[in-house]
């Protein structure tokens, strides 16, 4: 009997912070959102810019779905809008439970309206889940931040 191949669902969005939101209350988040998605196998990052959020999220479909109920959820955000719900071939951040790095706004900016679907999806001819281009620069543009004293 052969395993079944393992399928990653990932979840982009952007939102925008409550007013008055500190230092450590971003603190607070992240450790509780670390050990959530620690234990429900979830990897990703989150960006925020002093005023929004934006957040990368993947993992088994059950998984990401149920942090991602407790993302809606949370009262330290409003205005959630989805950018990316979809399956992914790999998980781009498996080493991070919860990356997260203080950035510009013209990053988030960039990142919440760049195409992250295809508008022709009847045109896919191979098997493999579509990849927005967007997700690759999210990747390059981590990497680059985590070589910063700004990642946290």
């Amino acid at each position: 009997m052969s395993a079944q191949p393992t399928t990653t669902r990932a979840i982009a969005y952007v939102s925008r912070a409550v007013a008055g939101l500190t230092n450590e209350d971003l603190d607070r988040l992240l450790v509780d959102a670390r050990a959530h998605n620690k234990v429900q196998g979830v990897t990703g990052v989150l960006l925020y810019d002093g005023s929004r959020f934006f957040q990368y999220l993947e993992g088994s479909p059950q998984s990401v779905e149920r942090i991602y109920s407790r993302i809606v959820s949370s009262y330290m955000h409003t205005g959630l809008e989805v950018l990316f719900d979809n399956q992914v071939p790999d998980a781009y951040f498996s080493q991070w439970h919860m990356g997260c790095s203080m950035t510009t706004g013209s990053v988030l900016q960039q990142l919440s309206t760049r195409m992250w679907t295809r508008e022709a999806k009847g045109l896919q001819v191979d098997a493999q889940p579509d990849v927005p281009p967007v997700i690759h620069e999210l990747v390059e543009f981590w990497n680059q931040a985590h070589a910063t004293p700004n990642a946290r």
